[in-house]
């Protein structure tokens, strides 16, 4: 088995698909933690931190960076529940901690 494919393109990774969710999104200075901006508000996933798996549940459940979300969480730092993609998740401290947003 090789690793590279000369013979497979990725419009996505070449920047031809402009509304790619795989491009790499520049996050702010004033991007924060998800636990840290936890309210009633609309935020937007500019990063997403952590392990391989950590970052594979997060692509899984649809919040990849670029995503739009409604913070519905309490103020507590225990987890956070959020709306996206017409869904409500409810994530953990840890993945509320490996989530950078920004405000919308």
């Amino acid at each position: 088995m090789t690793r590279n494919h000369s013979d497979i393109s990725c419009r996505c990774l070449s920047g031809d698909d402009a509304d790619c969710k795989l491009r790499k999104v520049v996050c702010p200075v004033d991007a924060l933690p998800l636990s840290r901006s936890c309210g009633r508000g609309k935020v937007k996933v500019c990063k997403i931190s952590g392990d391989r798996r950590q970052c594979g549940r997060m692509a899984s459940l649809g919040v990849l960076p670029g995503t739009k979300m409604e913070l519905l969480c309490a103020g507590n730092r225990r987890g956070c529940m959020v709306k996206v993609n017409g869904g409500t998740l409810s994530l953990d401290e840890l993945a509320a901690d490996n989530i950078f947003v920004q405000p919308v």
